[in-house]
């Protein structure tokens, strides 16, 4: 008998949490203007921060393939992370520890939540579950294109703090969707320590040429990627924007998302293109992103630029999730995928986010745009190298 449909409530964990990441994350550099971060200091942060996530996300993978624990697991990261943005905004403020301390503990916890509950879906698909990826996060999208207007328009009348409460409402509906939906079981045994499965499935993974050159190609294009994260919302409030023009432009990247999310397998299979030669093609929107954000000398370009989200980030989000689906063997799809954002997205954003505030500091953030976005097009590259590469059985010794 076949495996009951997830769509909906897979669609209902995407949305809330993703609404929680809006709220919580995504505002987190116009909290660090607030305070007065320069942004040298503020790629200090967040390049703490990607360290921490770095390390931690091999951990979430490790977890979610060797235990029977993803509902558990997302349900007690979120709580931790929403403690961690409660004690930004209410101590962060003239406290450079507590800030650093408390933007780590975001990063630990509700942004590897979005990549620990990709793993989740990868695990659900792989043991024979109905679920559309792509659809479901379109979920996500809408919910973040609404929480990201609504949110910045109340933080720029009221202040960040009251969204301490909102997301203690949002957990409690999470935590009621979360409990329709079933913990994978088990890919492999976990009588082997944490170290010791992590050191095979790393083995495991080196043998997979197309996934080596996939994961150097993210490297580069995270590079050009964090600097947009990091940096967008800072080059809006430097031309004399508000936190609701942050919303705004929130909201346009995310309702951009929607169409190419919920299309995303009808555009493959019309296109006849495989995960890796679409991941490429994201990446070189990436760096048009980039390139234009270099050359926004008036509010209306940063704003117009997040259109191009639907064609990086929203092509790259599902081909990513399908690529690993379609290279790595089912007993270690979470570690593999939990790997390749560390290393692809986390390590990266160490760099990036150093490389992109000390940039920025000392030539203008216009000008660390413009230079950014090369190393987009250089992954890109890389992506489409590794696209013909012939194609290699999924590693599973």
């Amino acid at each position: 008998m076949g495996k009951r449909p997830l769509n909906l409530p897979f669609l209902g964990l995407q949305a809330l949490l993703i609404l929680i990441d809006c709220i919580a994350v995504a505002y987190v550099s116009p909290i660090l203007v607030s305070f007065g971060y320069s942004p040298m200091r503020i790629g200090r942060v967040m390049t703490l921060a990607a360290l921490a996530a770095t390390l931690a996300r091999p951990v979430w993978g490790y977890l979610n393939d060797h235990f029977a624990c993803a509902r558990q697991v997302t349900l007690l990261a979120t709580a931790v992370g929403i403690s961690c943005y409660c004690l930004l905004v209410f101590g962060g403020d003239a406290r450079p520890a507590v800030t650093a301390v408390a933007v780590m503990g975001l990063n630990v916890t509700i942004v590897c939540m979005m990549n620990f509950v990709d793993a989740w879906a990868l695990r659900l698909i792989s043991e024979g579950y109905v679920l559309n990826y792509g659809a479901t996060r379109a979920g996500g999208s809408l919910s973040f294109a609404l929480g990201a207007m609504v949110f910045g328009w109340a933080a720029a009348r009221w202040g960040f703090r009251p969204g301490s409460v909102i997301l203690w409402v949002l957990f409690i509906l999470l935590a009621i969707v979360i409990l329709h939906l079933p913990n994978p079981a088990p890919a492999s045994a976990s009588s082997v320590g944490f170290f010791t499965a992590l050191h095979h499935d790393a083995a495991a993974l080196a043998g997979n040429r197309a996934y080596r050159l996939m994961l150097l190609a993210f490297f580069l294009c995270t590079l050009a990627s964090c600097a947009i994260d990091s940096f967008h919302s800072v080059l809006i409030l430097a031309l004399g924007g508000t936190e609701r023009h942050v919303g705004a432009a929130l909201f346009v990247q995310a309702i951009c998302e929607l169409p190419v999310m919920i299309g995303y397998t009808r555009l493959r299979d019309r296109l006849c293109a495989s995960p890796a030669v679409l991941m490429s093609a994201a990446m070189v929107f990436y760096g048009l992103r980039a390139l234009t954000l270099g050359f926004a000398h008036s509010l209306w370009v940063p704003l117009a630029a997040s259109s191009l989200q639907a064609l990086s980030f929203a092509l790259f989000t599902p081909a990513c999730v399908d690529f690993i689906l379609r290279t790595v063997s089912p007993q270690r799809l979470s570690t593999a995928h939990l790997v390749f954002q560390a290393l692809g997205s986390g390590l990266a954003a160490m760099v990036g986010n150093t490389l992109s505030g000390a940039v920025a500091d000392a030539v203008g953030i216009h000008r660390m745009f413009s230079l950014m976005s090369l190393l987009a097009f250089l992954g890109s590259a890389f992506a489409w190298k590794a696209a013909h590469i012939p194609k290699e059985r999924r590693v599973s010794e």
